[in-house]
């Protein structure tokens, strides 16, 4: 079983010295939730490998030697083979080569397995912190924060760690091991460290160590779930009769011999329009989907669907025709339209049908509607669709709709001032929606039966 909502998971990211996780570990103390420093991850494999006299450019020999490395939390603790890891796993050393390994593809794709499982084994709520939770490891989590701040302000914190914050010639060389690091970080192709479109970001110079707590708190509690009351949900649900009336017959014909079931209804409680987001497997998508999101949505389908009866029952029900292959202006202004009035609205970001299990690529779409809007999206998971023939005969698994917590768009002005375009604020929205369509799998896969 699934809860109604997901647990508050705070997803904390930033460069090396912004002060991560020492504002984790207070964070989670203060809000009561587990900590999970997926740094010291990292670093543990990385102390292990040297120790072991491992290749660091073998990354599946490394991964391989993740899989047997026995790792848990006790309280922020981590405990490596039945030992607490303590200071050796920050050594210099490790700090000079901690970065490498971790770029390996082979080692990100086992430890972000690693970490998700961990925050699944905590129920009450995790906080995590590294370089790619909030795009990667938890693209699902509702608080997500990036700690930034000056180069020089990172190197001067590093350098008061080590005891020699006055030396010039100390400081001069931290900046520019941070400045490699940043770079290398920043431009591996494999998870690189970004700012989330849905973080908040926080810059950390000039502000003292219980400042940015508390700003990171107060992010927290904002997006903790609570149930909103039915009433107050009106205004933003159903705008005809006829069509709560259609769905509830396509939701009592599909809830039986297709087996249907959805999780994670609750998250589209929030009293504001919402753009519900999609994978596409087959034409049966938006009919499951529509039958069980409990607001009037109006789809976006393909224009060539808009004729004779058909057409004229999908225009009555508010379905936006779309021209695909380019941008469809008057479309994408219906769009907008029906969401300025408080309506909502159904997209498929990948534009066509994908092969189950492996969605992708994502369009422009879903980005430009949620920029322009300022609506948040709600990630969604169909899945059993191509699959109804053998749900109809009790040989499938059935009908399953996953529900992610909302997405709002925090960010954009910053990713905007680190010299992105719209375009590619776009695309980075894109890659997140991907991402958590990914997390919604993963967790559907391990989770439903």
């Amino acid at each position: 079983m699934t809860p109604e909502f997901d647990p508050l998971h705070v997803a904390i990211d930033g460069p090396a010295g912004s002060g991560k996780s020492s504002v984790a570990r207070a964070v989670a103390e203060r809000l009561g939730l587990a900590h999970v420093d997926t740094g010291a991850m990292y670093r543990a494999l990385t102390h292990a490998a040297l120790q072991e006299g491992l290749a660091l450019e073998d990354g599946p020999a490394l991964a391989r030697r993740l899989e047997s490395l026995r790792l848990h939390f006790e309280g922020s603790d981590l405990v490596v083979d039945g030992r607490r890891a303590g200071d050796t796993i920050r050594s210099a050393s490790v700090d000079a080569e901690v970065s490498g390994v971790s770029a390996h593809p082979e080692v990100r794709a086992a430890m972000q397995r690693r970490q998700r499982v961990a925050s699944w084994e905590h129920s009450g709520g995790v906080v995590m912190e590294g370089r790619d939770i909030g795009t990667q490891v938890l693209p699902l989590a509702r608080a997500k924060v990036y700690l930034d701040a000056s180069v020089q302000e990172r190197a001067r914190r590093r350098a008061l760690q080590a005891g020699r914050g006055d030396d010039p010639a100390v400081l001069e060389r931290v900046v520019a091991e941070l400045t490699e690091r940043d770079r290398r970080d920043s431009g591996r192709a494999e998870s690189p460290l970004r700012i989330p479109p849905d973080a908040a970001v926080v810059d950390t110079t000039g502000l003292d160590f219980e400042q940015v707590v508390d700003r990171v708190c107060a992010h927290a509690e904002a997006c903790r779930p609570r149930r909103v009351p039915r009433a107050r949900l009106k205004p933003f649900r159903y705008r005809q009769i006829s069509y709560r009336i259609t769905k509830a017959v396509i939701r009592a014909a599909v809830k039986i011999p297709y087996r249907m079931r959805i999780f994670g209804a609750a998250h589209q409680e929030i009293e504001a329009p919402l753009i519900v987001a999609c994978n596409h497997n087959s034409y049966w998508d938006p009919i499951v989907l529509g039958s069980q999101i409990d607001r009037q949505v109006s789809f976006i389908a393909k224009r060539e669907l808009f004729k004779g009866l058909l057409g004229a029952f999908l225009r009555f029900y508010g379905v936006i025709p779309i021209v695909r292959g380019r941008f469809d202006a008057e479309a994408f202004a219906i769009a907008e339209a029906i969401l300025g009035a408080g309506g909502n609205v159904m997209i498929f970001p990948e534009g066509t049908r994908k092969p189950p299990g492996r969605p992708g690529p994502v369009k422009r779409g879903l980005g430009l509607l949620s920029m322009t809007t300022g609506a948040a999206y709600l990630p969604c998971l169909v899945r059993g669709t191509t699959e109804h023939a053998r749900a109809l005969r009790g040989r499938g698994g059935g009908f399953e709709v996953w529900v992610g917590p909302p997405t709002h768009l925090r960010a954009t002005d910053a990713l905007r001032a680190q010299g992105l375009d719209d375009s590619q604020v776009q695309g980075r929205v894109g890659e997140l929606y991907l991402a958590q369509i990914k997390a919604l799998l993963h967790r559907a896969e391990r989770f439903a039966g």
